[in-house]
C-alpha cells in the first residue's frame, strides 16, 4: 500500500496565487465599478437636486464622488487582505468612529443640500431665523452669514436652518421689517401707543402701506408692541430703522427697540 503523498511546493503556490489572483479580481471589479458609477453622478444629481447654483452642486458632487471612492477603495482592501475578516470587523469599528466624529459635519451637509434644494430664500434677501432679522449676505459651504440692522455679522449653520422655522420677509413690494417697541409703564396704554404710532408716521413715506402695530404683552415694566413696517425700498431699510429709533428716543429715552 502506497504512502500518501505530500503537494509540492510548487502546487502550493499555484493554488495560492490563483486564490490571490481572484481576490485581486474582485477588487479590480470593485474599482471599476466605482469609476464607472462617478461617470454617472453629475447627470444623476442635477436630475435629483434642481437648484441654480452651480459652485454647490460641482462641491456636492465632488464630496459624493470622493465617498464613493474610499467606499470602493476599502472594500478592495478587504477583498486582498489576508485575515478579511478580521479586516473587515477593523473597518467596520473604524467607520463607525469616523461617523460619529463627523455626525455634525455630515448632518450640516445633508441641511445644506435641503435648504438650497427648497430654494426658501437667496443671498440678498432679508429673512428671520428664531426671532434674528438680517439680510443674507452669504450662502458658504458651512452656513449663512446674516448682516443685521445694526452692521452684527450673525453666522447660522444649515442644520439650525433645516430645524427651525424660517421667514423670508421679501415681498412683491419690497421689505416686510418687524419691530418689537417696549414702552415704559410711566405712561397709561393709549399714550404709550399714541408715542409708537407717531414715531412710526415719520417714516410713511417709505412704507408701501400704514404701519401695522399690535400690543404683544404687558409686564411689569414695559408695553410691548410689534410694529411691521412695509418698506417699499429694500436699500433703505437701515436708514428707516435710524429714524424710528431716533423718532422713539426723543421722545423718550427709555423707550427700548428690538429687531
Amino acid at each position: 500500500m502506497r504512502g500518501l503523498q505530500m503537494p509540492s511546493w510548487l502546487e502550493v503556490l499555484a493554488g495560492w496565487v490563483g486564490v490571490y489572483l481572484v481576490r485581486v479580481l474582485q477588487a479590480a471589479i470593485v474599482i471599476v465599478i466605482a469609476y464607472i458609477v462617478n461617470k454617472y453622478v453629475d447627470k444623476a444629481v442635477s436630475l435629483i437636486v434642481k437648484t441654480e447654483e452651480h459652485e454647490f452642486i460641482e462641491r456636492f458632487v465632488m464630496f459624493f464622488k470622493a465617498i464613493i471612492y474610499a467606499i470602493a477603495v476599502l472594500m478592495a482592501i478587504s477583498f486582498v487582505a489576508a485575515e478579511p475578516q478580521v479586516f473587515v470587523a477593523l473597518l467596520l469599528t473604524v467607520g463607525i468612529g469616523i461617523i460619529v466624529m463627523f455626525s455634525d459635519v455630515l448632518r450640516n451637509v445633508g441641511s445644506e443640500l435641503y435648504v438650497r434644494n427648497i430654494k426658501a430664500f437667496r443671498e440678498g434677501d432679508w429673512i428671520e431665523v428664531d426671532g434674528i432679522q438680517g439680510r443674507v449676505m452669504k450662502m458658504s459651504s458651512l452656513g449663512v452669514v446674516l448682516e443685521t440692522l445694526r452692521r452684527e455679522r450673525v453666522y447660522v449653520p444649515y442644520s439650525k436652518i433645516s430645524h427651525t422655522t424660517v421667514v423670508n420677509r421679501m415681498s412683491t413690494y419690497g421689505l416686510s421689517l418687524k419691530l418689537t417697541v417696549k414702552v415704559p409703564k410711566s405712561y397709561d396704554m393709549s399714550k404709550a401707543r399714541e408715542i409708537v404710532v407717531s414715531s412710526l408716521s415719520a417714516v410713511r413715506e417709505d412704507l408701501v402701506s400704514e404701519p401695522s402695530l399690535t400690543l404683544r404683552s404687558v409686564t411689569d415694566f414695559y408695553y410691548v408692541f410689534d410694529a411691521i413696517l412695509d418698506i417699499m425700498n429694500i436699500g433703505k431699510t437701515e436708514s428707516v430703522f435710524e429714524r424710528v429709533v431716533l423718532e422713539l428716543k426723543s421722545k423718550d429715552p427709555n423707550i427700548d427697540i428690538e429687531f
